[in-house]
């Protein structure tokens, strides 16, 4: 689809073909994903993990700062946030740092939310598709067709201008509207208090 955008021929093979185009969407494809997760979290790319603490850590006289060492999933890719319950109701906040394969923290137990490396494009939501092949295109545009013109019309379809939105502003804005937790552990909901004719300052 990204050299489609670009007018380049389609290649035969993304493993085996030995194109400038195929090559070059070898270079690219995945970092760009990887890039794209991290930069957007897509709700596609999300997971949770309860992860196990890594007993030679607690034995490494060289360790400080932190007590405990978290194996983290081999799909890790970027760090959400721990599970921390309800703050100031159940809940507590938590200190952590991920440092190469491991996350540590001074906590004695550890469930986390996190971005996953996506293999199966399957699983990829069809908006953020449609911006990861824009940038894609992006970066096989001048490469493969020396065309400046293209590239600057792609960077305004995915990033906009000061006067429009882009696809990207936009796909974020929906993702963030699709998805809302607050309040969700809350004994009073909006209707309870609406029906109850009052609203505790708590809750609002």
């Amino acid at each position: 689809m990204a050299l489609g955008r670009i007018g380049s021929a389609r290649i035969d093979s993304y493993d085996s073909d030995a194109s400038v185009p195929a090559q070059l969407c070898r270079l690219h494809y995945h970092q760009t994903m990887h890039a794209l997760i991290r930069l957007m979290q897509p709700r596609c790319a999300r997971a949770r993990a309860t992860l196990s603490a890594n007993a030679d850590y607690e034995d490494d006289d060289t360790t400080f700062e932190y007590d405990y060492a978290y194996d983290l999933p081999a799909d890790f890719l970027a760090m959400l946030k721990p599970y921390e319950g309800v703050p100031g109701i159940t809940g507590t906040y938590y200190n952590y740092s991920p440092e190469g394969k491991q996350l540590l923290s001074n906590e004695d137990e550890m469930e986390i939310r996190y971005l996953r490396k996506i293999t199966n494009e399957n699983d990829l939501d069809p908006l953020f598709v449609e911006i990861f092949v824009l940038q894609l295109a992006i970066k096989l545009v001048m490469p493969i067709s020396q065309d400046k013109v293209l590239r600057r019309e792609l960077d305004i379809e995915l990033w906009g201008t000061p006067q429009q939105q882009g696809l990207m502003s936009r796909v974020r804005q929906m993702d963030k509207e699709e998805t809302n937790t607050a309040g969700q552990n809350l004994a009073q909901t909006w209707n309870d208090a609406m029906e109850a004719g009052t609203r505790d300052p708590l809750y609002l």
